[in-house]
């Protein structure tokens, strides 16, 4: 430990942190020593200013390793920062994502740096404060093994006679983690079970868990569902799990543990549901079980349903809401009783929702940064005072999505609570509608015109023989309105009726989707106008709509001469990714840029290599050259891990692949791909936390496989 005399002797300002040179560090911890709630002369925290600067999302920094030593002694002896930074010194040692950091590397030393202060900071086991006798605990586990015998003496006292029953349960989940005897860990578990305090319990069938392979043994699954329904969180702040997680662990060590167990977490999640959905545990652990197994679609949406009517928080209601949103195009029928639910949240009112309260915020309107069409748009919350109304359009409905408010400036926190109401209310609305467009609730379309893109493009997608008549009368002015969402949707057949509406649209609200319909159209399906309109497209609209209008227009024309010269100059000056795809399009009439595609299928930034490949082959109609590289970017394996970045290139090149498939330029499926392929088109697991739907069908595509109904 280095006490405060001894900052000077440290050249803080030839170290760097978060923010550049670390000159500031010694008057921040001679702050900490003065003060207990110190604030900078910006009104920030000096503590988490000073944290943030050593430890910015994770990231470590060589004034972090010289700042441990101050810390650990700030922690020993000013009594007002021992939790907080006992917390902070563990997060510094926590193993890392893959286990121990090497020793030579910043991450090793700043964890060696911590342990040697270990010793003297194991007094806070003992501290009368129970909050940091728990962060004492967690500290403990981060130490090297075997644990120290008198800090698993300590560990024993406190699991057998804290006053704390959550400081009990914590000394239990480290002893499992430090004790070297097997045979006593479980023995202290097994009596653990039956303990008078739940946390005591719980903690205990977790740690079971823990080490028991899936499917789970039922009376530790019981265990957790009865005594996790209603226990508080583990520590003062909610946002930490439950009991906490010990180095090495994942950070919602609960959840993670449950989810490996479809069945059974389910089954927990449907007691906590069935005893008030505390803090959304329950329905949060749906969602969960959703995201890593494949097919259980209705038994989450089921279990939600039953969660919804428990929450009257805007904000709670609005994460229940969109989770069912998201799994009813694919979980079949939910039943009149959620179909009526959503109905009554569909029809809120979201003006009404903030209507009556003097502290609503006044509302900026601003389109979203990914422009029109896509869903919820935000407004920014502005206003002189805390006193400014929220106009009648701040969370209107409209076909490209509620526009919604968030707070931004410096406005009081009461307004800031109102402008929170207002957006979870939009929300929950807008979700609805997406939930019963998913299951093709009809009754939604008695008033189209209040309907956004995406909720209409749901219908079309996944309802459209059951919806199309019912849209008809109204599709013109929807078509006009420029939804890309809904205009992606449409598809020729429908769009061939609508071409005033479609270069309405194109004129107003220039995208991609507009742009990309009317070539699909086809001179036949096209006039004169469509031609000029595409030639004379706005000259700010984005270099991807400029680059799909100029190969509409070659395609009801034949002449490619102009949009080979604009989609070349892109190439050259703007985001391949952006334009490549405009490239394919154009087919054999874009064979005079094959030159500078091909630079592309080598490009350093790998994000457009696979989109280079299929625009190669679609110009040239020869596969065969960009084959190696398709198959190098799928690298076929049969390892699961949800964290696994290389998916995405997996995803785009079985894009491409499927592509060729379908359209038979590829006549039979490289074997060597089967492996990749039959993992990600059977494996009862999700394989990738992302687009594990398009990889499920791409697989199958290029299995020759359907898809089950």
């Amino acid at each position: 430990m280095r006490a405060p005399e001894e900052l000077n002797e440290v050249d803080w300002a030839a170290l760097e942190h978060a923010y550049g040179p670390a000159g500031d560090v010694p008057e921040m911890i001679r702050v900490l020593y003065a003060q207990e709630s110190p604030e900078t002369e910006r009104g920030e925290n000096v503590g988490e200013e000073l944290i943030n600067n050593l430890n910015h999302q994770g990231s470590l920094y060589p004034a972090t390793l010289a700042a441990v030593p101050f810390l650990a002694h700030l922690a020993l002896h000013v009594t007002w920062h021992r939790e907080a930074l006992l917390e902070v010194l563990t997060r510094l040692a926590e193993l890392g994502e893959w286990g121990v950091p090497a020793p030579e590397s910043l991450g090793g030393r700043v964890r060696a740096a911590v342990l040697a202060e270990l010793p003297l900071l194991m007094g806070g086991l003992t501290d009368p404060d129970p909050f940091v006798r728990q962060a004492a605990i967690r500290l403990a586990c981060v130490g090297t093994r075997p644990a120290d015998p008198a800090v698993l003496r300590t560990l024993a006292d406190l699991y057998e006679s804290d006053p704390s029953a959550l400081t009990r349960a914590d000394a239990l989940t480290a002893l499992a983690l430090l004790d070297p005897d097997p045979a006593t860990v479980r023995a202290r578990e097994a009596a653990a079970i039956d303990d008078r305090d739940r946390e005591v319990r719980l903690a205990a069938a977790l740690s079971g868990l823990d080490r028991a392979e899936p499917p789970y043994p039922a009376a530790l699954v019981a265990v957790v569902a009865a005594d996790g329904a209603a226990l508080p969180g583990s520590h003062r702040f909610t946002a930490r799990p439950r009991p906490f997680p010990y180095p090495g662990a994942p950070h919602d060590r609960e959840n993670e543990l449950l989810t490996e167990d479809p069945e059974g977490a389910l089954s927990v999640a449907r007691a906590w549901i069935a005893a008030g959905d505390t803090h959304r545990w329950g329905s949060r652990l749906v969602g969960q079980v959703d995201q890593r197994w494949r097919d259980r679609e209705a038994q989450c949406v089921a279990a939600l349903a039953e969660a919804l009517p428990l929450h009257q928080d805007g904000a709670e209601r609005s994460s229940i809401v969109r989770a069912i949103a998201g799994l009813t195009p694919r979980a079949g029928d939910p039943g009149s009783h959620l179909r009526d639910l959503l109905l009554t949240e569909a029809a809120g009112d979201e003006q009404d929702y903030a209507a009556g309260s003097a502290y609503a915020p006044g509302v900026s309107g601003r389109e979203s940064r990914r422009g029109k069409g896509h869903g919820l748009l935000w407004g920014d919350v502005e206003g002189p005072d805390d006193r400014a109304v929220v106009p009648q359009s701040a969370a209107a409905t409209v076909t490209d999505g509620p526009e919604i408010v968030r707070p931004r400036s410096t406005g009081r926190e009461r307004t800031i609570r109102a402008a929170q109401r207002v957006l979870a209310r939009a929300e929950v609305v807008e979700c609805a509608r997406l939930a019963l467009a998913g299951c093709g609730e009809l009754r939604l379309l008695e008033q189209p015109g209040n309907l956004s893109g995406p909720v209409l493009a749901t219908f079309l997608t996944h309802h459209r023989d059951e919806a199309l008549p019912r849209l008809r009368p109204v599709l013109p002015e929807l078509i006009a309105r420029g939804s890309a969402e809904l205009l992606d949707a449409l598809g020729p057949d429908l769009a061939a009726a609508h071409l005033p509406q479609l270069k309405q649209a194109l004129r107003e609200h220039p995208t991609v989707a507009a742009a990309r319909l009317l070539g699909e159209l086809g001179p036949s399906g096209t006039d004169a106008e469509t031609a000029d309109l595409l030639a004379t497209l706005d000259p700010t609209a984005r270099h991807d709509v400029q680059a799909e209008a100029a190969v509409s227009r070659a395609l009801i024309t034949g002449d490619a001469e102009p949009a080979v010269e604009t989609l070349r100059g892109l190439l050259r000056t703007q985001s391949p990714p952006g334009i490549l795809p405009a490239v394919g399009r154009l087919g054999p009439l874009g064979a005079p840029l094959a030159p500078e595609v091909v630079v592309l299928l080598n490009d350093p930034r790998e994000c457009g290599r696979s989109q280079a490949a299929d625009a190669y082959w679609r110009i040239t109609g020869n596969p065969r050259p960009v084959l190696p590289l398709l198959l190098t970017r799928a690298a076929p394996t049969t390892t699961y891990a949800s964290n696994d970045t290389a998916w995405y290139d997996r995803r785009d090149a079985l894009r491409v692949l499927a592509g060729m498939r379908t359209a038979g330029a590829l006549a039979t499926t490289p074997p060597e791909l089967r492996p990749l392929l039959e993992l990600c088109a059977t494996s009862p697991r999700r394989v990738t936390w992302k687009d594990d739907d398009e990889l499920r069908r791409l697989a199958r595509t290029l299995l020759d496989e359907p898809m089950p109904s």
